[in-house]
């Protein structure tokens, strides 16, 4: 009876064909609670019914998100009443097609709630006749956070991608994947096996343990495979930040062997922050500001899974990097040209870089090096045509490579890279090297004294450079340039983002990054300083 118990809890096999999503983050802030409720409200906007179930337990607060006190009908009477049915705690909000189940956190029956009042909780949940049911599971890595994100469809983790974020994204990874063995197996086989687990990436290592039988990992692959693990990245200041998601993604399958899927990121705002303190629902007063905008993304995700699901995936089968040739650690095919190794390069060798947070956690200053060597060789191995001949002869002799995915032709070195081996098109009649010609903003750059706002217009519209072709290149959104040149302070980002915005814009119009972000910011502390001259 116990072990159908379990699979009650955690199986996908409920009779009905609601789908449920379920929020959980390593720590509190990271805005699981936000985002469940705004994807709530899109998704009801867009014709679905939904249900919201707040499962923070000590820390309900889904009802503030959607403008609401909290319902006197909440998870309260379930608990302290033992013949009471989940139907019966559930709320309407004021958006239509949506519900909600809220927290009773004052209540000490919250804490550590007993397994089978989970149970009887969740079946009673995915009963009730909605389309999507979307559990906030709180946050840390406590059993009923990692219960709640396990019972669901799609479980997503929540995280941002800071050096004080990264971290405790990877603990929370962890313990969710011991989470995840100990339920697939059960508390008594799961305490045989658990000290072969590697503790830092418990998949690790359990595929090749002898002591680990193949029914053990039929069960394991099983309960990978039965959902859909999903993470998105909170707290961007632009859509360009969003590569960190993906490359979070990246690292998590390879290190971790866990099938983690970047679905999208959420962008804080102004306007979202407004709302949210005035305890107004984003999504509904300003659907236009991008924390909404995203959110609406995110529902649009799911949507699409109702026709084209994800496809079901196990664990990550992962070789070490020593192990791999040059076209599988820039993840390139054989027929890839150069500017996409020169591009592959750049984006696969940020994470290893010594002042990136994203690989705290999980490698050292040495493993990060010797990961830096070994994509710097398999870099130089493709974009060196006789290199590159060599590994595919070897590839060829071993049967890796077929003839016909071999190419016929080999291309040129990037522009950039063949500078040096450029050579006159005579050596008999030399060409004259042309003669030095004056840059159009020399003239200007020597006036400016200070770069200011209106000076970094003046230089922008010197060299013919739009506001637009700035916001393609670094995805800062364009009123933010126009309030950087305008000096319009109280439009700017916190320091931190505008230091970040005042070094891209910089590099973009060739100026040195940290003189621009010295003088800009020395004049706005100035100007608050003395706001009355």
């Amino acid at each position: 009876m116990a072990q159908n118990q379990r699979n009650t809890l955690f199986n996908d096999d409920h009779p009905n064909s609601n789908t449920m999503i379920s929020f959980a983050g390593p720590t509190g802030g990271v805005g699981t609670t936000l985002l469940a409720a705004n994807l709530g409200i899109h998704l009801a906007k867009k014709g679905r019914t939904v249900l919201l179930a707040d499962l923070a337990l000590r820390k309900a607060g889904c009802h503030l998100a959607l403008g609401m006190a909290r319902p006197a009908i909440n998870l309260g009477i379930f608990l302290e009443d033992k013949d009471a049915s989940v139907e019966g705690t559930l709320t309407p909000t004021p958006i239509n097609n949506l519900f909600i189940l809220a927290g009773a956190p004052e209540l000490p029956q919250v804490a550590n709630m007993p397994y089978l009042n989970k149970q009887k909780l969740l079946v009673g949940i995915r009963k009730l006749p909605f389309d999507y049911i979307l559990v906030d599971a709180g946050s840390g890595t406590g059993k009923d956070t990692l219960d709640f994100l396990l019972a669901a469809n799609y479980p997503v983790i929540v995280g941002q991608a800071t050096p004080v974020g990264v971290e405790p994204l990877y603990r929370f990874i962890r313990g969710f994947i011991r989470r995840l063995l100990a339920e697939a197996l059960h508390k008594k086989r799961f305490d045989q096996i658990a000290h072969l687990l590697n503790p830092m990436s418990p998949l690790s290592g359990l595929w090749d343990a002898e002591e680990v039988d193949g029914k053990d990992l039929r069960t394991v692959e099983e309960a990978i495979e039965s959902r859909h693990f999903c993470f998105v990245q909170t707290g961007l200041d632009s859509e360009k930040e969003l590569r960190s998601g993906l490359q979070i993604e990246s690292l998590v399958r390879n290190y971790f062997l866990f099938p983690l899927k970047c679905i999208g990121g959420v962008e804080w705002d102004r306007q979202a922050a407004e709302a949210r303190d005035n305890l107004i629902p984003i999504a509904k007063s300003y659907p236009m500001c991008p924390f909404s905008l995203a959110t609406e993304k995110l529902a649009n995700v799911f949507l699409k899974q109702e026709k084209e699901p994800f496809e079901r995936e196990g664990h990550v089968v992962s070789r070490p990097h020593a192990e791999l040739n040059a076209y599988e650690l820039l993840k390139l095919p054989w027929n890839t040209t150069p500017n996409e190794i020169q591009a592959a390069y750049s984006k696969l060798l940020e994470p290893y870089l010594d002042n990136s947070p994203l690989t705290l956690g999980l490698y050292d200053k040495e493993e990060r090096q010797a990961i830096r060597d070994l994509l710097e060789d398999a870099y130089k191995t493709l974009i060196t045509t006789a290199l590159r001949r060599q590994l595919d002869d070897t590839l060829l002799e071993r049967g890796e490579m077929s003839p016909e995915e071999r190419l016929t032709e080999y291309g040129e070195l990037p522009q950039e890279i063949n500078r040096t081996a450029e050579t006159p098109s005579s050596p008999e009649t030399p060409e004259k090297p042309p003669a030095p010609q004056k840059s159009p903003v020399e003239d200007l750059l020597k006036e400016i004294k200070v770069f200011d706002g209106p000076a970094l217009r003046k230089i922008r519209e010197s060299q013919g450079i739009t506001i637009a072709e700035i916001v393609a290149e670094t995805n800062i959104r364009a009123w933010y340039i126009e309030s950087i040149e305008r000096e319009q302070v109280d439009a700017l980002p916190g320091r931190i983002y505008l230091k970040g915005f005042l070094k891209q814009v910089a590099q973009y119009l060739k100026l040195g990054p940290e003189r621009v972000v010295r003088d800009y910011l020395g004049k706005v502390d100035a100007q608050s300083a003395s706001p009355g001259e």
